[in-house]
């Protein structure tokens, strides 16, 4: 068993493999209260596409989500739920674009709960009945996600971001697509997908590393798994520019919503990583349009906003910025926020001040199972590994540096998309 070394915050996590190759990470904390499993997948809603032995397989969008919703069928009458109510835990699971999460909360018989998560989620137990059973229950849950302001707004934003990238599709899919998906589709991406060898488990809390270790070799050794089809994914190559500058739409809000995007070439930022570049433009962001920054400041005074967020993605091809607004005055709040993005600007003493709330932040997530076991996930996912140095990374960031980046964002590709009021209210 390797052991992961925090630095800068006296903390270990363990990382272990089954015999069936499941990477598992453990995090013991002897103060906590609960523990905290999640089973994650490394398949989400942009894979539809993928190579397996140079044969080429297409599936329906939104089958990610359309599996993590069937997967809490046990066998006929009997759900996931059934294992773990007896057991006072709680459950859920969720998909992103990237991966699919089946998590357990509980307080006590760790060891039941933890074979539990691994039986229901290695459980190929699929019919024709269920899958069109569920179909109707997910489509009642995307047409009420499009009441959703904020969801529209950022599934809107994406399709004018993106020109092909899978991000532009709702991670549930359509309607139409749901209508798409068959037993045979179902058992392709079980089977492809579903796999230890594709797939990490990540326990926090008063747990014992080493027993966490023996019970899911123990409980593995009892399923079969067929080989591992090591799936290659079809990339979408992203062309540059955004899709659609500037869209308006209209929804049942009763103060206008806006997103302001730009997208840029990740080569323009040179050969920094991923994680440092992150790290970078979330305190250019923070220190531009956070809490503190003298812009959210100027904007409430002036009544032009009642909310202000930001986001940012670093991608395979493209960098993301966004800024959500919301406003009665809405134009003159996109016009603001279109002048702050060609003008960020960052001096020594906010940047000093930004590392060091943002690394308090990092050492109090320990105190936490359920955020050290989402900071290992992000870090699987997004950096392939769990990151030891992130303290010493924000300790080394410099002015220099900043400046660079601020550099290379520039606001030539932007989309806005702007959320008002239905015209026939």
């Amino acid at each position: 068993m390797e052991t992961i070394k925090i630095q800068g915050v006296n903390e270990e996590i363990y990382k272990t493999i089954s015999n069936d190759g499941l990477l598992i990470y453990i995090w013991k904390n002897p103060y906590a209260k609960s523990f905290n499993l999640t089973l994650n997948v490394k398949y989400g809603s942009i894979h539809t596409e993928f190579n397996i032995n140079n044969n080429k397989y297409q599936v329906p969008d939104g089958i990610a989500h359309f599996m993590e919703h069937i997967k809490f069928n046990v066998k006929k009458d009997v759900t996931a739920n059934d294992l773990f109510d007896p057991l006072g835990s709680d459950i859920n699971a969720f998909t992103t674009f990237k991966y699919t999460s089946y998590i357990v909360n509980g307080v006590n018989k760790l060891e039941d709960n933890l074979n539990n998560l691994l039986d229901y989620v290695y459980n190929p137990y699929f019919t024709k009945e269920m899958i069109d059973k569920e179909k109707g229950i997910i489509a009642s849950e995307i047409n009420m996600g499009y009441d959703q302001p904020y969801n529209r707004l950022y599934f809107e934003f994406n399709k004018s971001i993106y020109k092909k990238e899978k991000y532009r599709n709702l991670i549930s899919g359509e309607v139409s697509d749901i209508k798409k998906v068959g037993l045979k589709d179902i058992k392709l991406i079980y089977d492809t997908f579903y796999h230890p060898k594709n797939m990490f488990l990540i326990v926090t809390g008063d747990v014992n590393p080493y027993e966490i270790e023996a019970i899911v070799n123990n409980n593995l050794k009892k399923k079969k798994f067929i080989a591992y089809k090591n799936p290659i994914i079809e990339e979408v190559k992203e062309p540059r520019g955004v899709n659609e500058s500037y869209k308006e739409i209209n929804a049942n809000v009763e103060v206008a919503k806006a997103k302001v995007g730009i997208k840029i070439p990740r080569k323009d930022f040179g050969n920094i990583e991923n994680i440092k570049l992150n790290i970078i433009l979330s305190i250019i962001l923070n220190s531009n349009f956070g809490d503190t920054s003298d812009l959210k400041e100027e904007l409430l005074q002036d009544n032009l906003i009642t909310y202000l967020g930001f986001s940012r993605y670093v991608m395979r091809e493209y960098v993301i910025l966004d800024i959500t607004i919301e406003s009665k005055f809405i134009d003159e709040a996109i016009k603001r926020i279109k002048l702050a993005l060609s003008n960020l600007s960052m001096d020594e003493d906010t940047l000093k001040r930004k590392v060091n709330s943002s690394i308090a932040t990092l050492v109090t997530n320990f105190d936490s199972s359920e955020q050290v076991n989402t900071m290992i996930q992000n870090h699987l996912i997004y950096y392939d590994e769990v990151v030891p140095n992130v303290k010493e990374i924000y300790e080394a960031i410099t002015l220099d540096e900043v400046k660079n980046v601020i550099k290379k964002i520039n606001t030539k590709e932007m989309a806005v998309i702007k959320m008002d009021k239905n015209t026939n209210d």
